[in-house]
């Protein structure tokens, strides 16, 4: 080989250690020829990252000793050194996607501020604030004591207030940040403005749904929180 040609070599060789490669993958769900769309495909060392696309496509480059992570909302997030991937015949690199299966019997319920006897003072003082309700000719006294003193409006305003509290008490039973979290996948979630940004999981919806129709409404959310950048 000529003298020129290997000094070349030589110089160059250093540059192709660790050097970029283009990992062009299809996602599939598991035991199943599915293909998965919208899963985020993640280059753990250098942050930068891609989405599968509706046939499951996705490219995105790393070296050899880097390691991707694809995660999507109810499957097990995948960590999966790039070493490790195989081609298949169409010279893309599968991946197989886990469901990851929600035991909600093992998120804690938190044990709630509020004793009993809080509870029932406060269902006491809202049963107290909705007597101006009743006919006048039944309680004339009492409702119009209730509607136009400043006790009655005063009870009104602190019936307002704990009825805010136990609904936020009945939500948390039913659905709380640790639960959220662990629909998601996502340890890191701000909660807050998770709940912010969905505006159709209000304490209403919450409190009149349950199971499937409540986790999968958490789940879609999240998928258009991600999706906008959140």
């Amino acid at each position: 080989m000529n003298t020129w040609v290997k000094i070349l070599l030589f110089a160059i060789a250093p540059m192709c250690v660790g050097a970029q490669e283009a990992i062009r993958g299809i996602i599939y769900e598991k035991d199943s020829t599915n293909v998965m769309p919208y899963v985020y495909v993640i280059n753990k060392t250098t942050g930068s990252g891609a989405m599968s696309n509706l046939e499951g496509k996705f490219y995105i480059t790393a070296k050899l000793e880097d390691t991707i992570i694809c995660s999507y909302v109810g499957y097990i997030k995948e960590y999966i050194p790039v070493k490790s991937l195989k081609k298949n015949a169409k010279g893309e690199y599968p991946i197989i996607m886990r469901t990851q299966y929600i035991n909600l019997n093992s998120v804690t319920v938190t044990s709630f501020k509020y004793k009993q006897y809080e509870r029932d003072y406060m269902n006491k003082i809202i049963d107290m604030s909705q007597i101006r309700t009743i006919d006048a000719f039944q309680s004339p006294f009492t409702a119009a004591y209730m509607q136009f003193s400043r006790r009655g409006k005063e009870i009104r305003k602190l019936a307002k207030i704990f009825d805010e509290i136990l609904i936020e008490e009945e939500v948390a039973k039913k659905i709380n940040p640790e639960i959220i979290r662990n629909i998601t996948g996502d340890e890191k979630l701000d909660v807050e403005a998770f709940r912010k940004f969905c505006l159709e999981l209000s304490n209403q919806y919450i409190l009149t749904h349950d199971g499937y129709d409540l986790y999968s409404k958490v789940s879609d959310c999240y998928k258009r929180y991600k999706t906008e950048g959140r």
